[in-house]
């Protein structure tokens, strides 16, 4: 500090003072020091315990070289398909059916899409089906460029038979070209009864008008295409390919706590429903709910804890289609009445919160909700085609979910001269990997496991992967960060 002092200009050194010199000329043998606080680590929700580790950076590659892609919809495990691998398929499908092959050029995109009409006629396609309705590309009809539109154009119509694998092979290419790696083949006419097919031949369970999609990218025969390229960011809550599209990678979702909203204790026509207590119009409220309550001869002078199951989701949640016939009259005797449904009392809160521009407003109302698990990726944070990909049988969000512990005995494990096994939990479906996902991933491997190890080392083997930064005690977060610091692998420094 002194020596850095003395290399300002005068001026400076005016406002600083001066410093005295040490008492010893030069000190020998003391490695440079790093100092770890003991503070709370990142204010970020996003934050957890594997992206502050580079944990989390290190599984999301792993995934996306050794990653095995599954369906969604039905879990069967999914490949890129080449052009005659697709034609085996549809043979094994749809043989002697009479076929149409289409590819689906446009897909839900803005615009009038003349110039692709007149392309489309230069190549010598002239029909097709534009929004589901046929279609002749000579004399299109007129889109509406404020609205999305979908347009499938026809390559082809024959029957399926293996002696025509030429020609559906070319048909195929062609589609595939067209639509961007995707086409679709719908059955026309399926074969007569007295017909003999191949054994095995599953052309019998399709009937005519069937409709199946294949893609050269990761697809599920039955289900189509839908899975991007594999990369590290497809498994990243962080970016918009991964992330849960209902919860936006959070993993949670702000809703309505039935028992912030409603105070038990009071009645209906005293106001049980706390949040419109406040509002600018508590009468107009009150009486919305005494009139349903009237339809449904529900008991308006009764605590609201003392209603019935139905009673209360009714209030709650609203009548579904049923038309209640409201009636109101203010002070001068002015009329109003309206016959609808009643929407529920949450459904009612969600709307004024999403559309209310007051501030005032939106503060009321949030001290009534509270963050619960998201009901479309259950906490998982990640998309359903993300998460739906495994690597050595366990999905990433499986190891996400495990203690530091049992996150290591489970890396250990996909390695075959491991004796210890998986943590109990994942013994069933864990798979050892084969030598080319060893050969791949192994390096990867090498960081996970020296990463979880130091963390295990330093007595954090009880936290969870995807345990919030935010949640963490000083003491933990400064842990984290010298486990961290010591996975770096620096030589010749002091931590203090």
């Amino acid at each position: 500090q002194r020596r850095y002092v003395e290399s300002l200009s005068s001026y400076a050194r005016q406002f600083i003072g001066q410093m005295k010199k040490a008492d010893c000329d030069g000190i020998e043998g003391l490695s440079p020091a790093i100092s770890i606080d003991q503070k709370q680590g990142s204010h970020n929700p996003r934050s957890t315990v594997a992206t502050v580790t580079e944990i989390q950076d290190y599984l999301r590659l792993l995934w996306a070289r050794i990653g095995k892609p599954h369906c969604p919809t039905c879990g069967v495990e999914v490949a890129r398909r080449t052009v005659q691998e697709i034609v085996d398929d549809i043979l094994w499908n749809l043989e002697e059916h009479t076929i149409a092959v289409w590819s689906p050029v446009i897909r839900a995109r803005k615009g009038t899409h003349q110039d692709l009409f007149r392309q489309l006629v230069e190549q010598g396609f002239l029909n097709g089906k534009v929004n589901g309705h046929d279609a002749e590309f000579e004399s299109p009809p007129d889109l509406d460029k404020n609205f999305r539109h979908d347009i499938d154009v026809r390559i082809d119509r024959f029957v399926c038979r293996r002696k025509s694998r030429q020609r559906l092979t070319e048909a195929v290419e062609s589609s595939l070209k067209l639509g961007g790696g995707a086409l679709a083949i719908e059955s026309l006419k399926q074969p007569s009864e007295n017909l003999s097919l191949p054994k095995g031949s599953k052309s019998r369970e399709h009937k005519a008008g069937a409709i199946i999609s294949w893609s050269e990218d990761f697809a599920c025969p039955e289900h189509g295409a839908f899975m991007p390229e594999l990369s590290p960011r497809v498994f990243s809550f962080n970016s918009p390919l991964g992330a849960c599209s209902s919860c936006q990678g959070l993993g949670v979702q702000r809703q309505f706590n039935v028992e912030l909203v409603i105070d038990y204790e009071m009645t209906i026509s005293n106001g049980c429903v706390r949040p419109w207590r406040r509002s600018m119009s508590p009468s107009w409220y009150r009486r919305l709910l005494e009139q349903v309550a009237e339809h449904y001869s529900i008991p308006s002078h009764v605590p609201f804890k003392l209603l019935s199951d139905d009673e209360q989701d009714i209030l709650l949640h609203g009548s579904g289609s049923t038309v209640i016939n409201f009636h109101f009259e203010s002070d001068n005797g002015s009329v109003y009445k309206m016959n609808r449904p009643w929407e529920g009392i949450i459904p009612r809160l969600e709307k004024t919160y999403t559309e209310t521009s007051s501030d005032r407003t939106r503060g009321r109302l949030i001290n009534c909700m509270t963050d619960l698990p998201c009901a479309d990726c259950n906490g998982e944070k990640l998309n359903a085609a993300a998460r739906h990909v495994t690597v050595g049988g366990i999905r990433l969000p499986e190891v996400s979910s495990c203690s530091i512990h049992d996150s290591l005995e489970l890396v250990k494990a996909w390695r075959p001269e491991n004796e210890n096994g998986p943590p109990e939990m994942y013994a069933d479906q864990l798979e050892i990997l084969d030598e080319k996902s060893l050969f791949i991933g192994n390096e990867i491997l090498k960081e996970i496991e020296s990463r979880l190890d130091f963390l295990n080392s330093v007595g954090l083997d009880y936290l969870t992967l995807d345990r919030k930064a935010n949640t963490l005690s000083g003491g933990e977060s400064q842990r984290i960060r010298l486990a961290t610091q010591i996975g770096s692998r620096l030589t010749g420094v002091m931590y203090v």
